[in-house]
């Protein structure tokens, strides 16, 4: 039982830090010390790269990786990569989801394009 208080802890403490976070580098600093949380990434509406070229995009991750300023992303299938350089973030707002069961992101870019980053810190109870 002690172990899954821990993690309640954990969760609850990582829940408070992700709510803080409004700008690049703290979101950076949050993203050193997340693990084992489910993680989303996906875009509010097409995106364009600037060529015409629209799309829309959805990775689901177990774990977020920073390299230099640059979230990376890759999914529990390992079959899409999505990397974000966070010096493009103009703007973050979190709030509690929806549901309640995590928090969500609005990251604005310069090029004004929205994503949603969104982490499942909800405790995730078996059944035995």
């Amino acid at each position: 039982m002690d172990g899954m208080q821990n993690w309640t802890n954990y969760l609850e403490v990582m829940r408070n830090r992700l709510l803080i976070v409004n700008d690049a580098d703290s979101l950076i600093s949050v993203l050193m010390d997340v693990r084992n949380i489910p993680i989303a990434l996906s875009t509010i509406e097409d995106v364009t790269d600037g060529t015409g070229l629209n799309m829309s995009l959805s990775v689901i991750c177990s774990e977020a990786k920073v390299i230099g300023r640059v979230m990376c992303l890759v999914s529990d299938d390992m079959f899409t990569t999505v990397q974000l350089n966070l010096d493009t973030v103009k703007k973050i707002n979190s709030k509690i989801s929806v549901d309640g069961k995590g928090v969500v992101m609005k990251l604005t870019i310069k090029n004004g394009a929205e994503f949603l980053l969104m982490f499942h810190t909800d405790l995730v109870e078996e059944d035995e």
